[in-house]
């Protein structure tokens, strides 16, 4: 059976470099399924859950803005955020969120809104992915 090639890098490493089966992921237009032998393109993400396949093995992670790209039959995902579900500190991501939202209840410049509104959305994406993928 076919496999797509998935990298997912982030400006800190290189997180994925593996063959995989499927992959879901937010982008702009909404969740894009990426199959092996895609036809090229380039999307911006948007703060949300990738879903990767391996078989019957599917793994989910938390990722911020970025960019993907397929080329032949490789996805390169290049965003600032790519968190495993079971890697995300709810605790600590609640916190960083209740910040946020104070922060942009304040004045703000123009840049201080825009990384702070940043902010928030990747606390979102990370709470609703490990709220979505808890152990039960």
């Amino acid at each position: 059976m076919s496999q797509l090639h998935l990298k997912i890098i982030t400006p800190e490493k290189l997180l994925i470099d593996e063959e995989v089966s499927q992959v879901n992921i937010s982008t702009e237009q909404g969740i894009l399924g990426i199959l092996p032998n895609h036809a090229n393109l380039m999307a911006k993400l948007e703060p949300g859950e990738l879903v990767i396949k391996r078989g019957a093995k599917t793994d989910s992670i938390a990722i911020g803005d970025g960019f993907l790209q397929i080329a032949g039959n490789t996805l390169s995902v290049m965003t600032d955020l790519a968190t495993f579900a079971s890697d995300i500190d709810e605790r600590a991501v609640e916190e960083a969120k209740k910040r946020a939202e104070v922060a942009l209840s304040q004045t703000l410049s123009d840049e201080e809104y825009a990384e702070t509104f940043a902010s928030l959305e990747k606390s979102l994406a990370q709470l609703h992915v490990k709220r979505r993928h808890r152990v039960r």
